[in-house]
């Protein structure tokens, strides 16, 4: 019999690539889009510029390619609507655990809410490369690729976030206390 043709190959590279990383890209798009179709039609956009490349070029880095072309594709659509970048709270927290119990569940899901309400108060560039290191998993080096950035940009500004959210969240906390003891008193 006749063994898999190239076309059928492609399909089946594209279908895998699809299966791996179509969540995590409509993910990442929405967060710099803010709008679910766009994001999809983004998400879309990008499967079929990878139905397009030849699978040699793009082999041992299909994440970094991805997640690049999906950024531009994004910010794309942001050129033309005029839009400004903006992370919505609830991304992160599809994200589940090893059977917590339902208070250890609660306590995180606050704990999520809280860090993505701080995630707000951070640039824009900040935001971007904290998700995607704690996001979507990426090394120093994927990121620079994805966003165009040195790596010792994307450290700088991964320690400048890291820093400016540990700030924010201790100043929530002072708040807190303060706030409790106010109503203790």
């Amino acid at each position: 019999m006749f063994g898999k043709s190239k076309t059928d190959e492609k399909a089946e590279w594209v279908q895998s690539a699809m299966t791996r990383y179509e969540r995590p890209l409509l993910q990442y798009s929405y967060s710099i889009v803010r709008d679910l179709e766009r994001a999809r039609d983004v998400v879309q956009e990008t499967f079929m510029r990878l139905h397009k490349q030849e699978k040699e070029a793009i082999e041992g880095h299909l994440s970094q390619w991805l997640f690049t072309v999906c950024r531009n594709c994004s910010l794309k659509v942001l050129r033309a609507q005029d839009r400004y970048i903006h992370v919505d709270g609830t991304e992160f927290e599809g994200q589940s655990s090893d059977a917590p119990s339902p208070a250890e569940d609660l306590e995180r899901k606050e704990r999520i809410a809280r860090l993505m309400s701080l995630l707000k108060e951070l640039t824009p560039n900040q935001q971007e490369v904290v998700r995607l290191r704690f996001q979507n998993f990426h090394s120093y080096q994927e990121i620079s690729e994805i966003t165009g950035l040195t790596v010792g940009n994307v450290g700088f500004i991964l320690n400048a976030a890291m820093r400016n959210l540990r700030n924010l969240m201790e100043r929530d906390e002072r708040e807190e206390k303060i706030i409790y003891l106010t109503k203790v008193s």
